[in-house]
């Protein structure tokens, strides 16, 4: 049974954004991407909401929302459409979440000499060096297979999978078509979206388990069937606190596993906006009460994040909605 969900939230927001515009990005051909756009609504209410204005995998699908008629004859939403569309609808009062990696491994990036990953010295190399085998120890199958690749993981990417939250590796297996699209994006798109400030990297099964947990992020995917239809339509009026549906049947919205990550992508946009979320400490759990009779294990991930400092900026970051009671080292 998923219970009605009552988010904390900030009528006056430090990120003062009232759009938000979410990307489940597919491959270039325009087939699996779909866009969703959220629109804060001024109701007089005392909690902030917003309505789902537009949710689609192309344009001219009945139900998907309004219609703006910017497909420019392809209704798929290939580069050149994708882009128009941002432009359309990005401004100084909107946020765009991605889900896809929108920073590239620092080996990759990196302009210097290689001297290999255990001699390197480039700072988030170090860190990741340093902290993965304690975060990994618990979650590796192979005890064969190296604690991290650094030419196929962020320092994210090794976080979110020590708190569980299953990222995806950012040059792992299938996303280097993804990250290389992504990064075109970014760059085509700049300077109007700006990574951290109105341009975001988001990841939807995260954001669900987060607000859901675990099996129900499970079971939703496992298949395209009335089960998994039902199951994120139940999702959806759970959010009904915060989430109303304007133009958009919510049929559309089930149906299609890429437009639900859409919708998920653009509320946690919104999240991020009205709850203040700070990056690597949302991460860190609530720390347990003095009196409980638990036994303390000493977890690494404290000790990761306070090493990691402030370098997450360059290196990359997915927004998740913060640990339950936590959020602070």
């Amino acid at each position: 049974m998923i219970r009605p969900i009552e988010l904390s939230l900030a009528t006056s927001p430090t990120r003062r954004f009232t759009r938000f515009v979410g990307v489940a990005l597919g491959g270039g051909r325009g087939k699996t991407t779909a866009v969703a756009r959220l629109e804060r609504v001024d109701d007089g209410g005392e909690r902030p909401r917003v309505r789902l204005a537009e949710a689609r995998l192309r344009h001219g699908h009945r139900g998907s929302g309004e219609e703006g008629g910017e497909g420019g004859g392809d209704p798929l939403f290939r580069d050149e459409v994708l882009v128009a569309y941002l432009q359309r609808w990005t401004s100084d009062e909107t946020v765009v979440a991605i889900d896809a990696p929108l920073t590239l491994p620092p080996c990759i990036r990196c302009p210097l000499a290689c001297p290999g990953v255990q001699a390197c010295t480039v700072p988030v190399v170090a860190w990741m060096r340093r902290h993965a085998p304690a975060l990994h120890a618990a979650r590796r199958s192979d005890p064969g297979k190296p604690a991290v690749t650094p030419y196929t993981q962020r320092a994210v990417d090794v976080l979110l999978t020590h708190v569980g939250l299953s990222p995806r590796e950012s040059l792992g297996q299938g996303m280097g078509p993804l990250a290389a699209r992504a990064a075109y994006l970014r760059r085509v798109l700049s300077p109007l979206l700006r990574l951290h400030e109105n341009l975001i990297e988001v990841h939807p099964p995260a954001t669900v388990t987060r607000l859901f947990g675990a099996e129900v992020e499970r079971r939703h995917r496992r298949s395209d069937s009335e089960q998994a239809w039902e199951l994120r339509k139940r999702m959806l009026t759970a959010l009904d606190s915060c989430l109303a549906f304007d133009f958009v049947w919510p049929e559309v919205v089930v149906r299609s596993p890429h437009v639900f990550d859409a919708v998920i992508a653009a509320l946690t946009a919104f999240l991020w906006a009205h709850q203040g979320w700070q990056g690597p400490l949302d991460l860190q759990p609530a720390a347990p009460s003095a009196a409980s009779a638990e036994p303390v294990t000493a977890d690494p991930l404290r000790a990761a994040i306070e090493g990691l400092e402030d370098r997450w900026l360059e290196d990359g970051w997915i927004w998740v909605p913060p640990a339950p009671g936590g959020g602070r080292v």
